[in-house]
């Protein structure tokens, strides 16, 4: 991996600390009476314009430090210019309290105050001198979409504000007019006294407290949306799409996730020589290759080296998903990513599946009880379907779903029967001549097939799909495809050991975890599904760059295969929808 400075980590923990600065010395009085001590006594930097500006400083340069670690160009303007306006503040206010001789009954906060401008000149002097580390690439279309989001949240917070006001108008000792209402509004974002006086004290620290946690609320929602990482959001190029083509049909991938590079929303980092590529997407802040680079192995280290340089550039972590150990294996000598085993993928060797062994009972007795209830199954390559055929497919697909999120970034299609993926085998089963469950499959080098997604009816066989992956390898074995790739299983290896005698504790434990949360994510159903069929397992990883990093890096993939919403907010959107 590139090796960047320490420099921004440096500065990250001075901010930190200049941060618990402002308030590591509180007692944990009531909210307004703490808001009045920071302000008036501890940060001499602060002035009596507001008492509310050490604890948005405070939060601000949390949010810069967060920021300035990951080297971001905002984040060091910004900092830049909070600590300029620190020190010009603090210089002018700890020399109008010398010419008062103030210090003397103010040694203690005199001496801190003291220590706040060594340490904003400090930090200055470390921005200046590091400049260049923070190159990082901003998006300048943000920009705009930060100012419109600062100018409407104000709006809204104004509006939320101006209501609270003018409701308790009842406790000032003079009716307000709704210029003052407005004006006690604007000066409480800012943590200041309205003009006007309260019947009593409480009502005053109650609207005080409301309002600033407003203002708060702007501050720290527009800061972090400023220095936020911004998400990747892509439309694959006919150019780029036609590339990819090119190179699968040069250097056949080996890996079943290969075709799924052509997915819409994929970006493309080539190799110097545009001999391999991998396929990303960027999800807060964490670029996620999925599955393996394609193209002449011989030149993925070219790929990957191109990979780490572009996610340098732009501050973003690292992380590879879904790969297969032999290009894990590259992976860590290129990169030193660290490996995590999520699972197994299960891959049926057409030439040796069969039903007729005792292992595969299961499989033979739901075949013929999905046969007895009359359903057919045929499988087809999409350029042998017409596009009516093709439409009606598509159409009960998406009625299947149900509404569902779709899964499957790494190893599935964002789109289905369409005429651009005429490779691609379709397999269908009808029941008295109504479309009951479909099928499709994706071309996996010259001799195999990766299953992209799998819909029925709810008023389906039990066993249709069962019925749908025997017909399809049947039209494997007949057409020479000698592999078939089924559903991934998620920690297979847990499942499989936690239920064999003598398990471990911490595996049964584990096995006890997993049994939990396939209650409401499907793994323990796929595992035992794919395992009907006798197939190969082979294993798949998550490659990233450091334990600390992991946390993140997870929520990314969670977020990236629909498991988790982006948001709360986009979450809520999403049900709304619905």
């Amino acid at each position: 991996m590139p090796k960047t400075s320490k420099s921004p980590k440096a500065i990250a923990l001075l901010l930190l600390l200049q941060s618990a600065g402002l308030v590591g010395l509180l007692s944990l009085h009531r909210f307004p009476h703490l808001i009045r001590v920071v302000g008036r006594d501890i940060h001499s930097t602060v002035t009596t314009l507001t008492e509310a500006a050490s604890l948005i400083i405070s939060i601000a340069l949390t949010l810069i430090a967060r920021g300035i670690a990951h080297r971001r160009k905002r984040a060091w303007h910004l900092a830049i210019s909070l600590q300029g306006l620190l020190f010009a503040i603090g210089l002018i206010h700890n020399i109008h309290r010398y010419v008062n001789h103030r210090y003397t009954s103010h040694l203690v906060f005199g001496a801190f105050g003291i220590s706040h401008l060594v340490l904003e000149v400090l930090i200055l002097a470390l921005l200046i001198k590091s400049k260049k580390i923070f190159n990082t690439v901003t998006d300048p279309h943000t920009r705009v979409s930060d100012l419109i989001y600062f100018v409407r949240v104000s709006l809204l917070s104004l509006i939320i504000g101006i209501i609270i006001v003018y409701l308790d108008s009842r406790y000032f000792l003079v009716r307000p007019s709704i210029l003052q209402i407005a004006e006690i509004t604007i000066k409480g974002f800012f943590g200041i006294s309205g003009p006007l006086a309260f019947s009593a004290v409480r009502y005053q620290e109650r609207l005080e407290t409301i309002l600033l946690a407003l203002g708060t609320f702007i501050a720290v929602t527009s800061i972090g949306r400023v220095l936020r990482p911004v998400d990747i959001r892509v439309r694959q190029s006919k150019e780029a799409r036609i590339a990819l083509k090119n190179l699968l049909s040069k250097y056949p991938s080996h890996d079943s996730l290969g075709y799924f590079a052509l997915r819409d929303d994929k970006s493309l980092i080539w190799a110097s020589n545009n001999k391999a590529v991998i396929a990303y997407s960027v999800k807060q802040g964490v670029m996620i290759a999925s599955g393996d680079p394609l193209g002449d192995p011989e030149c993925w280290p070219s790929a990957i080296t191109n990979f780490l340089n572009e996610a340098d550039r732009h501050a973003w972590i690292p992380a590879v998903y879904g790969c297969s150990e032999y290009a894990g294996e590259i992976w860590q000598r290129e990169s030193g990513l660290e490996a995590f085993e999520l699972g197994d993928e299960a891959v049926v060797l057409v030439d040796d599946y069969t039903v007729e062994t005792p292992q595969m009972k299961n499989v033979r007795q739901t075949l013929n009880r999905a046969r007895k209830e009359e359903n057919i199954a045929h499988t087809e390559k999409i350029a042998d379907l017409d596009i009516e055929t093709l439409n009606e497919f598509a159409r009960l697909a998406e009625k299947w779903r149900r509404g569902g999120d779709e899964r499957g970034f790494a190893m599935a299609l964002d789109r289905l029967c369409s005429p651009e993926d005429s490779d691609a085998v379709i397999t269908w089963a009808t029941n008295n001549g109504e479309y009951v469950a479909i099928l499709q499959f994706a071309p996996w080098g010259v001799d195999g097939l990766s299953l992209d997604l799998m819909r029925r009816a709810p008023e389906s066989s039990p066993g249709i799909n069962e019925l749908l992956i025997h017909t399809t390898i049947e039209y494997a074995r007949e057409h020479g495809i000698k592999k078939l790739s089924l559903n991934f299983a998620t920690f297979r290896s847990v499942f499989e050991r936690g239920e064999r005698l003598g398990a471990g504790p911490i595996t049964r434990f584990n096995h006890r975890i997993l049994k939990f949360a396939s209650r409401f994510v499907q793994m323990e159903s796929l595992y035992r599904f794919n395992a009907k069929f006798q197939p190969v397992w082979e294993p798949r990883f998550l490659l990233f760059p450091s334990v600390s990093k992991l946390a993140k890096v997870s929520v990314a993939v969670l977020q990236i295969e629909s498991f988790i919403p982006d948001s709360p907010l986009s979450f809520i959107k999403g049900r709304l929808k619905k």
